[in-house]
């Protein structure tokens, strides 16, 4: 067992072990979230219709609007408290139980609100089909506890359960959509495959926990859990309730052509957003234990691999959105390219903001500024994306996403500076390098298109020439310290042998 020293403060190699684990894992679930959508969104693009599309975009961005407001705030709070009690047997079954039971109560307030929700908008659902599968998600949902999982560090169950799950409905998608008028399957498959997730967690849950209805004290939670309930509700505005309010202001069509856009990039973006959700745990066990010094060197080469991996994401999206469009989608989605133009500044803005707001204020605790920043921005965000996807529809939402986006990734910054003077959460050299290593990309992208006419070929060959250029120019030439460090490991990973980073 070797040690890593990181200004002074040791970390015991089995806790960088674990780390490591966690992100290999939680790494391989973000792909398996990045590979099966771009096998299922060109199927989906061609075998159904855009007002399909938007027909189950808008009943499964209501329904999660819903989950959000039945979550209650239980999900970040339960990690924080999960990953605070975890090395004690009684305190985490009891509070597994307590949780569970306010999950419990709060979905069963949220479920007549939802029923209200659909009588009101019934003309744009106009399917009991949908609704069926809707109301079953969310009754299962009442037991949600993925926080336990993630509390206790657990991604390799996390991993391959969600992987299993997933494939499973990639097979059952190509089985059972044959037609258009397959819609409301479509969404069964989507809704099932978020089923089966939930009772596999439950049933280990109650497997490893001898879970308790006694003597339980389920309303202590709420004055703690209050300010994450309100974040979860305010930041499920820009993440669900998008194609609810564009379906408000336009057809089932617009809907259609702008949620396939967003799926593209939130298919990448979840890929860097998941990689800083493994740190949050970990991040709060180094605020419980005091260890400062540690703590600033993770937000740290957090920023810094920020910066490398989304700014050169955003030019590529930028540069390759037309033949990226016309490999992934059908010709009825070809508008989109635009779209995806717009939303290329999303991989930065959205895991920039993501870790201001999780992975420092709130797990300092300051989840009432966390809370005001999502405030202003979701209210930005409604007035742009009523007023702009009126005139403009698909496009005019894609702009009102990325400036909401902005605005909260601005006021996380803003507090985050005022609260935390001396904590450093920008890296202008790292910033600089990434910028200057994928303007490269502009001459090579361009020089594809020149030669090549397949979209698919033109995507492989930039990316094949891009990555490596970048990595090259980060590596040797601009000699990244976090680059160097990332190649080094991996190459003693491979042989086998230690690193020393003194």
């Amino acid at each position: 067992m070797f040690a890593t020293y990181i200004k002074g403060a040791p970390i015991t190699g089995l806790n960088l072990a674990n780390l490591k684990k966690n992100l290999f894992y939680n790494f391989l679930l973000s792909c398996s979230q990045v590979l099966m959508p771009l096998i299922s969104i060109p199927y989906i693009s061609r075998v159904l219709n855009p007002e399909g599309i938007g027909r189950v975009s808008f009943i499964d961005s209501l329904s999660y609007c819903f989950v959000a407001i039945a979550e209650f705030g239980i999900v970040t709070y339960g990690i924080r408290e999960i990953a605070r009690v975890k090395d004690d047997k009684d305190k985490l079954r009891k509070l597994v139980s307590e949780l569970l039971v306010l999950h419990c109560i709060t979905s069963g307030i949220t479920l007549i609100l939802y029923g209200f929700a659909v009588f009101i908008l019934w003309q744009k659902i106009q399917d009991i089909r949908l609704v069926f599968f809707s109301v079953t998600f969310l009754l299962i949902n009442s037991f949600a506890c993925e926080w336990y999982f993630w509390g206790l560090e657990k991604f390799r169950y996390i991993t391959i359960r969600s992987f299993i799950s997933r494939l499973l409905g990639l097979i059952a998608l190509f089985i059972l959509v044959k037609a258009p008028s397959d819609y409301y399957i479509y969404y069964g498959i989507i809704t099932t495959a978020a089923i089966i997730n939930l009772l596999t967690n439950l049933v280990n849950v109650f497997r490893e926990l001898p879970l308790t209805l006694q003597d339980l004290q389920w309303k202590r939670h709420l004055k703690h859990a209050l300010t994450t309930y309100f974040i979860s509700m305010v930041a499920g505005i820009m993440v669900w309730l998008d194609n609810v309010l564009l379906g408000i202001m336009s057809t089932a069509v617009v809907v259609g052509i702008y949620s396939m856009s967003i799926k593209m990039m939130k298919v990448g973006v979840s890929l860097f957003t998941d990689i800083f959700l493994v740190l949050y745990p970990r991040t709060a066990t180094l605020l419980y234990q005091e260890k400062d010094k540690e703590l600033q060197e993770t937000i740290l080469r957090s920023v810094q691999l920020i910066l490398i991996i989304t700014i050169p994401a955003t030019v590529g999206i930028f540069l390759l959105a037309e033949p990226l469009v016309k490999a992934v989608l059908a010709n009825s989605f070809l508008k989109a390219s635009v779209n995806i133009q717009i939303l290329a500044l999303l991989p930065l803005l959205k895991t920039y903001g993501f870790f201001l707001n999780k992975q420092i204020l709130m797990a300092h605790g300051k989840e009432k500024l966390t809370l005001y920043g999502l405030i202003i921005g979701s209210i930005v965000y409604i007035l742009l994306m009523l007023t702009l996807s009126y005139y403009l529809h698909d496009r005019g939402a894609c702009i009102a996403m990325i400036l909401g986006e902005f605005i909260v990734l601005s006021m996380g910054y803003w507090y985050v500076k005022k609260y935390f003077p001396g904590m450093k959460i920008f890296d202008k050299v790292t910033f600089l390098q990434s910028l200057a290593a994928s303007l490269l990309f502009i001459p090579v992208v361009w020089l594809v298109k020149m030669v090549l006419s397949s979209p698919v070929l033109i995507v492989l060959s930039a990316l094949a020439i891009c990555v490596p250029i970048y990595f090259i120019m980060q590596l040797w030439v601009m000699k990244n310290k976090l680059v160097k460090y990332l190649y080094t490991t991996a190459i003693a990973n491979l042989k086998k042998t230690p690193v020393n980073t003194q």
